[in-house]
């Protein structure tokens, strides 16, 4: 029994270690950042909840000494904490979309969309890997945004469809 709770607790950790590894490499990645997207990724209740109950967890296992679950509940309090710190852009390698980085030659196009509701924005639709990215940018950005796609060779598509 204790032989599967120590690879338990080492799956747990390699998992949340490796989700903490993909959100720093996303968050180093979004330095360069040129033209921001204002997706934000916003703190909901259920991360706090999270953090919080992962935190009190942790004081449990500290309280009865069981430390074999404790480096999997850091990585997991540590990626939720994260996570919350991640944005989108436009760097000059790429584009940066969640924890997902697109590199310009795996872009198969992209489309401006303007939105009928604010017009202070416009959406950026990305198509690359076979799926559809979406940012929201100021619409101030839209020569600029397009200077950048066209300098990379990104061709403007007319529609894109949904998979």
């Amino acid at each position: 029994m204790d032989i599967w709770l120590g690879v338990l607790a080492f799956v747990l950790f390699l998992g949340f270690g490796t989700a903490v590894m993909v959100c720093i490499n996303s968050i180093k990645r979004q330095t360069g950042i040129i033209i921001k997207s204002r997706i934000k990724h916003r703190i909901n209740n259920a991360e706090v909840i999270y953090a919080n109950l992962g935190l009190i967890v942790l004081a449990v296992l500290m309280y009865f000494k069981l430390f074999l679950f404790v480096p999997a509940v850091l990585a997991f309090v540590l990626f939720i904490v994260l996570s919350t710190q991640i944005q989108s852009g436009i760097t000059d390698d790429g584009a940066v979309v969640g924890t997902s980085f697109i590199d310009w030659e795996f872009m198969d196009g992209y489309k401006l969309v303007d939105e009928e509701d604010d017009s202070n924005i416009i959406i950026l639709k990305i198509r690359a890997n076979r799926r559809q990215y979406v940012m929201v940018c100021e619409r101030r950005d839209r020569e600029k945004i397009k200077t950048i796609f066209t300098n990379n060779n990104v061709k403007v598509i007319k529609v894109i469809n949904q998979d």
